[in-house]
């Protein structure tokens, strides 16, 4: 009996070309500004995640110039830094509000969250974007808001990296759910072979526009539909 699903974002519920085409090129249009003069309320946050970006750069004193040009890195190598992730969180969450942006989720995935809750499963989210993002992501999609299906959203500074057990045995242990009751759903096999060891069950995705992922080993679908508990 599946008793909670645990959903990635890009590649699974989201198109990642999509992200990559809209979300990330807008974020990283915004680095300096944001880093130089952060609007107005998120000038304390910002100054947090500056101070992070110093210290992994191990450069106490870099400058915007630098660490936009450390972010810009990142972002190309899709570097799963969870100090960029804040910031783009950040900055997404204003291109949201603005009306902006507007996020994408496959045409099944409504349908699929509908059906799984009203199963009686409890929904949540593991993406290597930040916890705000994530809410930001589903509060704005092309089919409506979706946050309301979820209970809890994780992300890889809390409980950390995604290809890690242990990852999936906290989410597990502050979910209050047996983990062979957990199913996760992702298009990576690093993720799904560290859920399975956490003892999860699994779920490829492999979206046809998505990347060129590898599921083997996992039970591996194109869509929700007719995926049950």
């Amino acid at each position: 009996m599946i008793r909670a699903i645990v959903l990635d974002i890009e590649g699974t519920t989201s198109s990642l070309t999509y992200m990559r085409d809209h979300l990330f090129p807008y974020s990283r249009q915004r680095l300096v500004p944001w880093l130089r003069e952060p609007p107005p309320g998120a000038a304390a946050s910002v100054a947090e995640i500056a101070a992070e970006i110093r210290a992994r750069l191990g450069a106490p004193d870099a400058s915007v110039d630098d660490m936009a040009d450390a972010l810009r890195g990142w972002i190309d190598d899709d570097v799963k830094e969870p100090a960029l992730k804040s910031l783009q969180g950040l900055i997404w969450r204003h291109g949201y509000a603005s009306g902006d942006l507007v996020s994408h989720v496959y045409d099944d995935v409504l349908p699929a969250l509908t059906r799984w809750s009203g199963q009686g499963a409890a929904l949540h989210v593991f993406s290597s974007g930040s916890v705000l993002a994530q809410q930001d992501w589903f509060r704005h999609t092309g089919s409506g808001d979706l946050l309301h299906f979820f209970s809890d959203h994780f992300d890889t500074r809390d409980p950390g990296p995604k290809a890690d057990p242990a990852s999936y045995r906290s989410i597990a242990a502050r979910t209050a759910a047996d983990p062979a009751e957990i199913l996760f759903c992702s298009d990576s096999r690093p993720e799904l072979d560290a859920a399975r060891e956490a003892g999860w069950r699994t779920l490829g995705v492999q979206r046809p526009d998505g990347a060129a992922t590898r599921t083997e080993g996992h039970r591996t679908v194109t869509t929700f539909e007719g995926v049950e508990l």
